[in-house]
């Protein structure tokens, strides 16, 4: 299970590693923890509609052939850290039997990712991995760094990684409106990851558990 604040985090975060799972015969739950349309709080400005949500990530989740996508009904910018998110999710792990699941880390700068984060931990106390991927490669620094101790090669499907994130069409169009090119982003991260962990591309992870 890959469970993102919004859609396109899991496709940034983690999105070759749930393609090397689908390659490996494993069902593939995403989890977007928001189901509304996405504003900027800023100056009131719609960036997404919720139709553009939902047809940008039916897009992004067959190319990363998921098998099961499930929205939490929780509103973008308000993601909570409640009893009420907690049991959700939690009923969504328990629906489909979770033995792994893929999140925001605790240091994140975005106030959704770490609400996300802390749901998660709650929510998922009784599976037995749990692991942290990595925030959008934008302009996000935190005085936590993320303590990488996990990679995942995903040199041979990293095409299919960028193409399944492009579907996000809206977002792309966001950030490069300010300066920022999101696919070459992802690239450098992954190539950068890739040199630590001696192949060409990788994502990397922070493992809160892992039981062998």
């Amino acid at each position: 299970m890959a469970i993102g604040a919004h859609p396109d985090d899991i496709e940034f975060g983690c999105g070759g590693t749930l393609l090397k799972h689908y390659q490996d015969g494993d069902d593939v739950i995403y989890v977007c923890m928001t189901n509304t349309e996405s504003v900027d709080a800023t100056i009131g400005k719609t960036i997404r509609s919720k139709e553009q949500l939902k047809e940008e990530t039916k897009k992004a989740t067959e190319k990363l052939k998921v098998k099961y996508l499930e929205y939490l009904p929780f509103k973008d910018l308000h993601v909570p850290f409640s009893f009420e998110s907690v049991s959700k999710l939690e009923s969504l792990i328990k629906k489909y039997k979770v033995d792994m699941i893929y999140t925001h880390w605790a240091g994140d700068s975005n106030q959704d990712h770490m609400s996300t984060f802390k749901t998660t931990m709650a929510a998922a106390r009784y599976v037995k991995n749990v692991y942290c991927y990595e925030q959008i490669p934008i302009p996000r620094h935190t005085e936590n760094q993320m303590r990488i101790n996990h990679y995942v090669d995903v040199t041979d499907i990293f095409k299919d990684k960028i193409i399944a994130a492009e579907c996000h069409k809206s977002q792309f169009k966001k950030y490069n409106n300010i300066g920022f090119n999101v696919k070459e982003n992802l690239k450098t991260l992954a190539k950068f990851r890739g040199i630590q962990a001696n192949c060409k591309y990788a994502e990397a992870f922070q493992i809160i558990k892992q039981v062998i």
